[in-house]
């Protein structure tokens, strides 16, 4: 009767061992013959350009619950207008039948430069694209976001109606049909972002299920200090008021704002008032607004209007780091900046 054979590592293999191995069983001494000339074989390691690179995560930034983040160049300006829905208006300029159409200037801050083409966004809008963006920024960008249609439609302060449902899809439709190009500096620093605010979106219309895509550049509009937590609770609280929305986004965007004329609000906010009275009419009925509902405080000086309400925390840690400056916007509020 043969001897059983012991278990041999084959890494304690020597010469010695090996031809012992063949005098009892030639055919494993033979497999690990090969597996040692195997193992002594060099690896050639592969150029720099050919290792798989490590991939990134890129993500929005993770404020809190009860806010909403919003890129400041589209706060401060005329993206999201101060009008109705039935007021909007097709932007964009035609050049020949076959081409798309070409944005045009969009009112916003100096430094900031905003091109637009697609239908007129308006704060309804806003709510949609701050609320989709809320619920996105826990995945990767370029992943798709889920969300029922009866949760996001009460986190926006709207019923679940089936015209609120029309109102939902259609207003996620103008958020990836349109055509940005925005284009900013801060602290010595240029960003640009190109494209639609969405990238992808899809709805099932049983289950009332929807799907979101943003684009990884979104990414770039919420760089550092370039963008705002919004409280949510003050804005829907000024639901389907647009000049008093526009005004709480404009304001929350800055920590210290300067003293502001009516001309200069009038141009940046996007409203439809041609004569500059009726708009002043309309601002002092939104300015109450923000006062009876959040206790804002809007002083007159002459045409200058300065608003008082009380910081965020990180704009109060902001306004203890920067030095006093006296300055205001008044008629020649186009070749100035507030900050």
């Amino acid at each position: 009767m043969s001897k059983p054979q012991t278990a041999v590592e084959p890494t304690d293999i020597t010469d010695k061992k090996l031809a012992a191995i063949r005098q009892t069983s030639p055919e494993l001494a033979n497999t690990l013959e090969s597996f040692l000339a195997l193992r002594h074989t060099a690896r050639p390691e592969l150029p720099p350009s050919d290792k798989p690179a490590t991939a990134q995560i890129i993500q929005l930034p993770l404020w809190p619950e009860p806010v909403r983040g919003a890129p400041n160049t589209l706060l401060r300006s005329a993206f999201f207008a101060a009008i109705h829905s039935k007021k909007r208006q097709k932007l964009g300029i035609q050049t020949t039948p076959e081409a798309e159409p070409e944005g045009i200037i969009i009112a916003a801050q100096n430094g900031d430069t905003i091109k637009y083409a697609g239908t007129q966004l308006n704060q309804y809008d806003a709510d949609v694209f701050f609320e989709a963006l809320h619920r996105a920024r826990y995945h990767p960008l370029e992943t798709e976001c889920f969300f029922r249609g009866y949760d996001f439609l009460k986190a926006i302060g709207r019923s679940d109606s089936k015209l609120n449902y029309q109102d939902l899809h259609q207003s996620l439709d103008r958020l990836r049909r349109c055509n940005v190009q925005i284009e900013w500096k801060i602290k010595g620093r240029h960003y640009e972002f190109n494209g639609g605010l969405i990238a992808y979106y899809e709805r099932e219309k049983n289950s009332k299920l929807y799907k979101v895509t943003f684009a990884k550049k979104i990414c770039n509009l919420f760089a550092p200090a370039c963008w705002t937590q919004l409280e949510w609770q003050e804005r829907m609280a000024l639901k389907s008021k647009p000049l008093a929305q526009w005004l709480h986004s404009f304001y929350s965007s800055h920590a210290a704002p300067f003293p502001l004329s009516t001309a200069y609000l009038h141009n940046k906010c996007g409203n439809t008032r041609h004569l500059l009275k009726n708009f002043h009419t309309d601002l002092k009925c939104a300015l109450a607004t923000l006062e009876t509902v959040l206790g804002w405080k809007a002083t007159w000086n002459g045409d200058l209007i300065t608003i008082d309400r009380p910081p965020t925390t990180s704009q109060a840690r902001h306004i203890r780091g920067t030095r006093p400056r006296n300055k205001s916007y008044g008629s020649r509020a186009e070749g100035q900046r507030p900050v």
